[in-house]
């Protein structure tokens, strides 16, 4: 006969080898004979979270009744409990398994970010030092480590400046201003149009120690310059909430927005910390109310459009494996997006082989991702809606690839060298590269949901219908939108026929309404409302 401890060993060995469903039935039927077997509860509880917090929640705390001092039931459970937003609950517990295991150099530095978080600012340090000499035995430490530090030494300088009657009045601004992402390109472009406003801006760098960034000739001289300091009201971070730090003294403002129906629970939790949310849209405000943050602390402030029309930027030349060029093909599709499941680029694609052909005088040109390294997930990518299509990608028109790190510039003439813009998107906190294309003329085809309801409508835009469906990946236990890919391919296959009886454009319209000075000027208007400038 198997014992407890054999099945439990087995278990544990299909959990780690990822055989999830094998592991859940051999902890149910451990379960099942030794109801107090608490490894098995606090291990079946862990595989419980995903579809069910709540249950697996129940099952660690059922695990922690029998044995209270169980050092990692106690360190998942606030892991668990924090992604739930009971933030509380979650450091009780990360205190409780410190008292545990004061040797645990990831619960010190769990507790460490937790102080910075809070404007703990010496206590966030105190840990943050013994989690370093733990991990290194004294030594330099990791950098992960070592940024947080930094960012403990820059919070207290920024503290102790805004007490300085000498210092000039301002407004620091935290963010990763250094990469290709979204947030980075508001934190560059909003700051550069504070800066022309006259506000004086101290520019802190979020600094995680991504490597991954632009080099420095790639970014306004201006930006790299603006590490002087003021005696400021408010620091405004833009990025997500579990990136934003307080500092004593300051008003706490988050610039963010979320793509889908719901912001998570531990955004509401972190965000309920916060002075002020700004929010680029309707849609974004709506989640954050949606999630019970209070109506008069979460407000709209879009984010803006370059006003450069297509004609006056040099387009990217672009020529794929077979010596096809891009500028031969009359219409030119762009889409610009990370490689993951929000951007539904399998519905994309589906779209595209399912409409076209190859004689049809039409391209899609598809940039993936912040860098490179994804040509492999894009080959599984296409195999795949070959195979649910019926077609190939021979048979189709063709796409164009472009993967790898771009600058601004770079990326601006990927738009010059379209004449539209599609996007199958799940759900958008702004998607400035839409938003670009219409700045820029480029006819535009958006799912009809989210973001894209602040900027365009049936008049400038041809929208795709969208219904509300569950979020699967990293959006699993949400909901958020699916376009119609019957209308998208009959939207398309139009467009590719008639391109000229299906012009539409927004470029007036936006670059009215979302520019980037209008878009300051309506954060400087906020800011001064909130007392934050």
């Amino acid at each position: 006969m198997i014992s407890i401890h054999d099945t439990l060993t087995r278990a544990v060995g299909l959990h780690q080898a990822g055989e999830t469903d094998r592991a859940v039935t051999l902890y149910r039927s451990i379960l099942a004979v030794d109801p107090a077997q608490a490894d098995a509860l606090h291990l079946l509880g862990l595989l419980s979270r995903r579809p069910d917090p709540s249950r697996g929640v129940a099952l660690v705390a059922r695990a922690l009744r029998l044995v209270p001092a169980h050092s990692g039931a106690l360190f998942n459970q606030a892991g668990s409990l924090m992604q739930m937003g009971r933030l509380d609950a979650a450091m009780a517990h990360f205190r409780r398994k410190l008292e545990v295991d004061p040797a645990c150099a990831m619960t010190l530095s769990r507790l460490g970010t937790e102080a910075l978080s809070c404007g703990r600012i010496d206590e966030a340090e105190r840990l943050l030092r013994r989690s370093a000499a733990l991990e290194t035995g004294g030594g330099v430490p990791v950098p992960r480590l070592r940024c947080a530090l930094e960012r403990c030494a820059t919070a207290r300088a920024i503290r102790d400046d805004a007490a300085d009657p000498s210092l000039p009045p301002g407004l620091v601004v935290r963010g990763v201003f250094r990469d290709s992402s979204g947030y980075a390109y508001a934190v560059r472009r909003f700051v550069q149009e504070l800066v022309a406003a006259g506000i004086r801006v101290r520019l802190v760098d979020l600094n995680y120690g991504d490597a991954d960034n632009l080099p420095d000739d790639q970014i306004d001289p201006l930006l790299l310059s603006l590490d002087r300091p003021v005696r400021a009201k408010a620091v405004l971070t833009v990025t997500t909430p579990p990136a934003v730090e307080s500092i004593p003294g300051l008003k706490t403002i988050n610039f963010s927005m979320f793509e889908a129906v719901d912001i998570p629970d531990l955004w509401a939790g972190l965000s309920r910390r916060h002075d002020h949310v700004v929010v680029a849209t309707d849609s974004s405000r709506t989640a954050w109310l949606r999630a019970g943050h209070p109506e008069e602390r979460v407000h709209i402030c879009p984010a803006g459009v370059e006003t450069v029309d297509a004609a006056g930027v040099t387009p990217a030349f672009i020529v794929d494996s077979l010596g096809r060029r891009l500028a031969d093909y009359p219409v030119r599709v762009l889409n610009v997006s990370d490689f993951n499941d929000r951007k539904n680029l399998d519905g994309l694609l589906r779209v595209w082989l399912r409409t076209t052909r190859a004689e049809d005088r039409a391209a899609l040109l598809l940039k993936i991702g912040k860098a490179g390294g994804v040509s492999g997930g894009m080959r599984d990518l296409l195999a795949r809606v070959s195979a649910q299509t019926g077609r190939t990608l021979e048979q189709a028109a063709p796409v164009f690839l472009v993967e790898g790190k771009l600058s601004d510039a770079e990326m601006m003439s990927l738009h010059a060298a379209s004449t539209h813009y599609w996007s199958m998107s799940h759900g958008e906190g702004w998607d400035l590269p839409m938003a670009q294309a219409g700045a820029m003329g480029l006819t535009l085809l958006a799912p009809d949901h989210s973001a894209y309801h602040a900027y365009l409508d049936g008049r400038v835009a041809h929208m795709i219908p969208s219904a509300v469906t569950p979020g699967i990946g990293a959006y699993a236990g949400q909901s958020w939108w699916s376009p119609d890919e019957g209308e998208a391919t009959r939207l398309l296959r139009a467009v590719i026929d008639d391109p000229a009886g299906t012009r539409r454009s927004a470029q007036a319209h936006l670059l009215e309404h979302f520019s980037w000075q209008a878009a300051t000027r309506r954060l400087i208007t906020l800011l001064r409302e909130l007392d934050a400038l």
